[in-house]
Order: structure tokens, then C-alpha cells, then sequence
């Protein structure tokens, strides 16, 4: 067991965006649109074939393709681009992710088109949860972490897209819900297996 710590709150500290503005966020859905590209030229190449066999699996194998990349789709490589600034110098263990809270810092146009509040640098200390994030400086205690689960991103992600680790924090009322997701990968297996170690650093650490 964790030997006894001086008790500490939680604290976060949400500022000003730097990084991921609106700009930053319309960067990560071109993405996307990189991403549909090629389903795009698929349909239009049907247009042209004639009707067999093939006219149906050149989709489908373009689409899955497609799938393969999902994280690429979601603009991970330009995320990780921008947090590199937010690792401390030499750091080794931690995750580029992202974090939503509930209720969200971001509404309308802005939280529809991406689900993440804010991008940064997830890492354990000895007794704490850090996240450095760009516009959210978090702390948390992990004897204040509560009901910590994994849980899908839902239709955003397909339901294919690594699972996010999702908990309260007793010190923190007035945040229902924080989500930790994994954004460094560029394929969908590497995703998975990211948020698999991600939620499993966590759960070590509260289970010390």
C-alpha cells in the first residue's frame, strides 16, 4: 500500500486557450476531411465500373482503410505537434491527452466540432494525478479520485476509437466528471492500445 501522504486538494486552474483556438480546432478537422478522401474518390470511381463484385468491396476495403486511420482523422499528429512545447524537458512517462470535463469549459459551435476541453501532457507523480495542459493546469490527489471506470467515446469514435478513463474527484464538486483520452496515435490499434496503458497506469497508481 501507498504509505500515507500529507493530504492535499485538488486544485485546477483553467486560463485562456493558447494553442488549441478555434484555428487549431478547424486544423484538426481538415484532418477528417483528408481522411474521407479517398471514400470520395471511391464513389465516384463506381460511378464508372460496371456492376460486380468488385464495385462492392473497393468501397467497403476503402472505407475500413479509412477506419484504420481514424486517429489520424481526429488530427492527432497536429495535437501532438502542439503539446510537444508543454512536456517538461526529459519527461519519459506520461500520455499527450486530452481532457473534458462535465460540465464542458467550451460550448456551441466549438464543443460541437471537437470534445476536447483542452490538450496536454497527462503524467503520475508519486501521490498525484498532473495534467499540463494549454489553457488547464490540474492536480489531483489520487486519494481524491472516485469511481474511476473506462468507457467509450461513443459515435464520435465509432465505438471503435481507444476508451477514456472517466472519474470524479471528492474535492472538486462543482466538476461532475473528468475524461482523460488518449491523442498521440495515428492508427486505430496503437490508439486502443494507448488508452489500455493509459487507463491502466491510473488504475495502478490508486490501487498502490
Amino acid at each position: 500500500m501507498r504509505e500515507p501522504l500529507p493530504s492535499t486538494a485538488a486544485r485546477i486552474r483553467v486560463g485562456p486557450a493558447r494553442l488549441l483556438g478555434l484555428w487549431a480546432v478547424l486544423a484538426t478537422c481538415a484532418y477528417g476531411l483528408l481522411l474521407m478522401v479517398p471514400v470520395v474518390i471511391s464513389m465516384l470511381l463506381l460511378s464508372v465500373m460496371k456492376l460486380s463484385l468488385l464495385t462492392f468491396l473497393c468501397p467497403v476495403a476503402v472505407i475500413a482503410a479509412s477506419l484504420f486511420f481514424l486517429p489520424f482523422g481526429f488530427g492527432n499528429p497536429y495535437i501532438a505537434r502542439l503539446v510537444r512545447p508543454l512536456i517538461p524537458p526529459g519527461a519519459k512517462d506520461g500520455f499527450i491527452a486530452q481532457l473534458t470535463l462535465s460540465p464542458r469549459i467550451h460550448s456551441g459551435l466549438r464543443a460541437l466540432i471537437e470534445d476536447a476541453d483542452d490538450v496536454g501532457w497527462l503524467s503520475f507523480t508519486e501521490n498525484e494525478l498532473v495534467f499540463s495542459g494549454d489553457s488547464v493546469q490540474l492536480t489531483i490527489p489520487f486519494e481524491e479520485i472516485r469511481e474511476l471506470r473506462s468507457c467509450s467515446i461513443g459515435w464520435r469514435g465509432l465505438f471503435l476509437y481507444g476508451q477514456q478513463s472517466v472519474f470524479c474527484v471528492s474535492s472538486l464538486p462543482e466538476v461532475k466528471l473528468f475524461r482523460f483520452a488518449e491523442r498521440s496515435s495515428w492508427l486505430l490499434p496503437a490508439s486502443r492500445k494507448t488508452a489500455g496503458q493509459l487507463h491502466k497506469a491510473l488504475k495502478g497508481e490508486l490501487s498502490r
